[in-house]
């Protein structure tokens, strides 16, 4: 009968207290503003920012988009004037992406 090995994964034995915070805030990582909720997470311009999804609202970016109340393929039929009313209401595009998206930070809101 061949051998069955098992692996258990790595761990580390730190206690609570010692855990040490980053020296600094995480940096903004867009230049550009999300469509849907103009906080400045895009790396590249909205044109250019194939399938990105904007972790503060959880849109993903649509290029063949052309008007604001045409349905996303990308986002299951939802439209970017409904996205943008979800994301005042809920702050997130859609309702059950909510545990998925996080806050923006000071560098990405919205100018």
């Amino acid at each position: 009968m061949k051998e069955k090995f098992f692996y258990l994964p790595e761990a580390e034995n730190n206690l609570p207290g010692e855990i040490q915070p980053d020296p600094q805030p995480p940096k903004p990582e867009g230049k550009y503003p999300c469509p849907c909720c103009s906080c400045i997470t895009f790396p590249v311009p909205r044109e250019e920012a194939v399938a990105f999804i904007c972790p503060v609202c959880f849109w993903e970016n649509d290029l063949f988009l052309s008007r604001e109340d045409e349905p996303s393929d990308e986002n299951h039929g939802l439209t970017l004037a409904q996205a943008r009313e979800n994301y005042k209401t809920l702050g997130v595009c859609r309702r059950e992406l909510l545990p998925y998206v996080r806050a923006p930070r000071p560098g990405e809101l919205p100018r």
